[in-house]
């Protein structure tokens, strides 16, 4: 694969949040945000002149929560959720996931390895801690779904999800690249998991690239070793990008400035 530059100026950047910008845990709450990301966050938003948005499986008031204070454009449960900087949330009516839950209860009830996450929109059964249930798990998501209008199940790292058919990360990224300030850029997608190749897909057709967290088969064309090395890229283009600025005299305020990088390079 090509090597990763850093940041361009006319890049939209798209960022998914587990396992690209922030390690994976044994269950989701238990997630730590580097201290460094949200200084660098806030920088690049600044010098892309807003053309940064978290593209997630999560809701985006947990994404706001983990990247406080920041409020981001971003896209959750896989863009069943939009907000577009600052503006109201966007979120698709109740799809009707509530008679599929006590099921879902009921196996979780019975193999306390399993977690149940429920989601605005959407729910999940992860099983990163009882691995050897990823059959079972994904028998009973496919069971449940027979005869369901409008949903689909999602399988991902550790997890399935239940959610609205037909969305996905890649039409979340469709929709900001349509809008200001993103549209006529060239879109940067990074992401680690199975989910994220519909990103890749979108942001390749629409002149981009996807960057792949990890080791796997993908439609990326760049790839980067982990979390930590896609976040040492993230702060070595956010300083390139305020130096940038400094020279020509637009110097974002010292609160946009990212702290110093310290993990190697991607």
């Amino acid at each position: 694969m090509p090597p990763l530059h850093l940041i361009e100026p006319d890049t939209a950047l798209f960022l998914d949040f587990d396992g690209t910008l922030a390690d994976l845990a044994p269950r989701p709450d238990l997630v730590q945000v580097e201290p460094e990301l949200v200084g660098t966050l806030r920088a690049l938003h600044t010098c892309l002149d807003g053309a940064l948005a978290i593209i997630s499986g999560r809701p985006v008031a947990e994404l706001d929560f983990f990247l406080q204070p920041l409020t981001l454009p971003a896209a959750g449960v896989h863009g069943a959720e939009l907000r577009h900087d600052g503006e109201a949330l966007f979120m698709p009516p109740e799809p009707g996931i509530a008679p599929l839950l006590p099921r879902l209860e009921a196996l979780v009830a019975r193999h306390p390895g399993l977690q149940l996450e429920r989601k605005s929109v959407a729910v999940a059964i992860h099983y990163r801690q009882a691995p050897e249930l990823e059959a079972l798990v994904r028998a009973t998501v496919a069971d449940v779904l027979r005869g369901a209008v409008g949903l689909e199940g999602l399988p991902g790292k550790m997890v399935v999800e239940i959610k609205p058919a037909g969305v996905n990360k890649g039409g979340a990224i469709a929709t900001f690249m349509r809008m200001a300030p993103f549209a006529g850029r060239r879109p940067l997608f990074a992401g680690d998991d199975v989910t994220d190749e519909a990103g890749f897909a979108v942001a390749r057709e629409l002149g981009g690239f996807g960057v792949l967290v990890g080791e796997r088969a993908t439609a990326a064309t760049v790839r980067v070793t982990g979390p930590a090395a896609l976040r040492c890229w993230l702060h070595r283009s956010a300083h390139a990008l305020l130096e940038r600025r400094a020279q020509r005299g637009d110097a974002p305020t010292s609160a946009s400035t990212p702290s110093s990088a310290t993990e190697g390079s991607p």
